[in-house]
């Protein structure tokens, strides 16, 4: 997976690169030009070295070693073509050559930079994906689509998650979000979507589903404690959703303080019950988990969705 992300970014990124060549060279034409249109007194050869540094922030190592040399050459090109008594000399001359030295050697820092940072862009992918598992548009009886915007939109991970799962008693769904952000929530999201995937299969009541994530939700915050991280009071909002394999007009929903969720069906949308129980991990604080409750319509739902903020 991660190399044919790479494979799919590169032609983008050969395509720019390609061009970026031609910023450092218009601006080495325009400087020899003003040099020699210019008094005799104001020389801006020397300017030139500003060419290489041009090129060390928009091109690869090659083209700006390249541009380097051209550069060395047309500043000796240009101040052979003045009298002696204007020639820059030898010092400006040494001053284009380092000028080009140091521009290369920041065009290679930052093309592993660059590098690194696509490394790490596909551990993310690979990460959230890891967690938050591809689902068909067509699956167990139902039509969705699923996108997944991290509040830190650098960093591409949150604690948002949500899951379809196909079981021999209908069709669970669970949709949620933990509290926090970074790899903490990430980990905890992880631990949620496993329980469910395994519960929501085996289990046929929905709210010994719902039991489960409690348990799992407490479980992973005892470990993280133990471990010495400072998120063991960590706890998720959910809402999960059960389309009866034996009752296709019935829907069943365990809401943990969640927003409530929308059904859409032929004759429009309408909220599911909302989110009255406390969070998975908090129960305990209301003496039990939330209830089951059950949603009856003349058709089976098309589909089940829900904002995780």
């Amino acid at each position: 997976m991660t190399g044919t992300r790479r494979e799919r970014r590169r032609p983008e990124w050969e395509r720019m690169r390609g061009y970026a060549w031609l910023l450092p060279s218009l601006l080495l034409i325009g400087i020899v030009m003003l040099d020699f249109n210019t008094a005799a007194e104001f020389r801006i050869v020397s300017w030139i070295v500003l060419v290489p540094g041009l090129a060390a922030a928009v091109c690869g190592v090659r083209t700006t070693a390249c541009i380097a040399v051209v550069s060395l050459v047309a500043y000796a090109l240009v101040d052979h073509a003045w009298p002696d008594q204007y020639k820059a000399g030898l010092p400006d001359f040494v001053l284009v050559a380092l000028g080009g030295a140091l521009a290369t050697l920041m065009a290679v820092l930052r093309v592993r930079q660059e590098r690194r940072m696509l490394r790490m862009q596909d551990i993310l992918e690979t990460s959230v994906r890891a967690v938050l598992r591809p689902l068909p548009a067509r699956w167990a009886g139902l039509e969705q689509a699923g996108a997944y915007l991290a509040a830190d939109v650098e960093a591409q991970v949150g604690g948002d998650f949500y899951d379809i799962q196909p079981s021999p008693y209908g069709t669970r769904v669970l949709v949620g979000d933990v509290q926090g952000k970074g790899l903490g929530a990430v980990e905890a999201a992880a631990a949620l979507l496993g329980t469910f995937r395994e519960a929501g299969y085996h289990e046929e009541d929905l709210g010994t589903v719902a039991e489960r994530l409690e348990i799992r939700m407490l479980r992973h915050r005892v470990h993280t404690t133990a471990i010495g991280q400072e998120d063991g009071d960590r706890f998720a909002t959910a809402v999960l959703v059960a389309f009866s394999r034996g009752a296709p007009g019935v829907v069943d929903v365990i809401n943990f303080g969640h927003e409530a969720p929308l059904a859409i069906g032929p004759h429009g949308v309408r909220e599911l019950p909302d989110g009255e129980g406390a969070p998975i991990g908090l129960c305990d604080l209301t003496g039990g988990l939330p209830p089951t409750a059950g949603c009856r319509s003349r058709r089976r739902r098309r589909c089940c969705s829900s904002p995780t903020g």
